[in-house]
């Protein structure tokens, strides 16, 4: 029953909007316990913690979540079923400048991570992702090339291998225009096709189609349509409460117009990342952004009183001391 319950919910996200799933997923924990199927249990808590990852949910109650996830997996020592939810640990844990992850110390999970073809594709999927999201070019890369490799399918986990799909394509978008190797364009086509027949579910999809359509036009020199299809993304992603994919709008719309030189709406896009990161929990990554603007952009004699008082306007928000001394420092460098 737990199995039925876990698959016919991923495919419900298809339907409803996935925020309203989830609980679906608890309801499929707590039925097989009562009826002793310990791995429908297991496989239910396992999709509710990588749908509340994709579903955009704050990154602290998704380590709630997660930690609960963990004392199951490892009370039952079901090790298969933690290798694939503990790169998230990793990954969140980085996301927000916590480092505290420790599953590299649980005996025995690296052999199941190695060995088991599911749970390597996984965690290979994770790993590209957060290198993606920090904007670590070449490693993205190495790992983007075995992800492709992988020729895995698990309805169990559709809806979570749409997000799969989602990211690679954006990847891919990103190593074509620095490599301009046409296999990485058809990757990209090939899940905006995928991801085309999704969004009959706007709800789920719509925003991220859009930004694939945006970041296609920019790898083809379609300003008009790239621009267009950036704030169709990211009006999309807050119109269905995907705060983290709003930010990611907003990151990879910079990135556009920086390329153009259009320096006063690049830093405008970077600033709304910024803001939107730290408000999904994801400190290190809002921090990254700052940084990034001020190593970059922060060096262009053509920058500004614009971007002073962006900054500016940004720092009034209640933050920790650390991150309200990162924006002081950097309105400084920018005067």
């Amino acid at each position: 029953a737990g199995e039925v319950i876990c698959s016919g919910t991923q495919v419900l996200c298809f339907v409803e909007p996935v925020q309203s799933t989830l609980e679906t997923h608890v309801q499929g924990h707590t039925t097989s316990m009562a009826a002793g199927d310990t791995h429908g249990a297991l496989l239910n808590s396992v999709c509710y913690v990588a749908t509340s990852f994709w579903a955009g949910t704050k990154l602290s109650v998704w380590r709630e979540r997660y930690a609960f996830a963990r004392r199951l997996m490892e009370e039952h020592d079901h090790m298969t079923f933690l290798a694939h939810i503990s790169q998230w640990e990793e990954n969140v844990s980085r996301l927000m400048g916590t480092n505290d992850s420790n599953v590299s110390e649980i005996e025995g999970l690296k052999n199941v991570r190695e060995v088991n073809p599911h749970a390597s594709y996984t965690v290979t999927t994770q790993k590209m992702y957060i290198k993606f999201m920090f904007r670590e070019y070449e490693e993205m890369k190495t790992l983007a090339e075995t992800f492709f490799d992988f020729n895995l399918h698990s309805w169990t986990l559709f809806y979570i291998s749409a997000a799969h799909t989602f990211y690679s394509g954006l990847v891919s978008s990103w190593v074509y225009r620095q490599s301009k190797d046409a296999k990485w364009a058809d990757r990209a086509r090939t899940a905006k096709f995928l991801m085309k027949k999704w969004a009959d579910c706007k709800w789920n999809f719509q925003n991220k189609l859009y930004l694939m359509e945006a970041e296609e036009a920019f790898c083809d020199d379609d300003i008009q349509s790239a621009e267009y299809f950036y704030e169709k993304a990211s009006s999309s992603a807050r119109e269905h409460r995907f705060i983290h994919e709003e930010a990611l709008a907003h990151e990879l719309a910079g990135h556009f117009f920086l390329e153009l030189n259009r320096i006063g709406t690049a830093v405008e896009h970077f600033m709304q990342a910024h803001e939107k990161y730290y408000e999904w929990g994801a400190v290190a990554k809002s921090n990254s952004v700052l940084e990034f603007v001020q190593r970059v952009i922060g060096e262009m004699s053509s920058l500004s009183a614009y971007a002073l008082s962006d900054l500016t306007s940004s720092s009034n928000r209640n933050t920790d001391n650390e991150d309200k001394n990162t924006r002081k420092r950097m309105s400084e460098r920018l005067k």
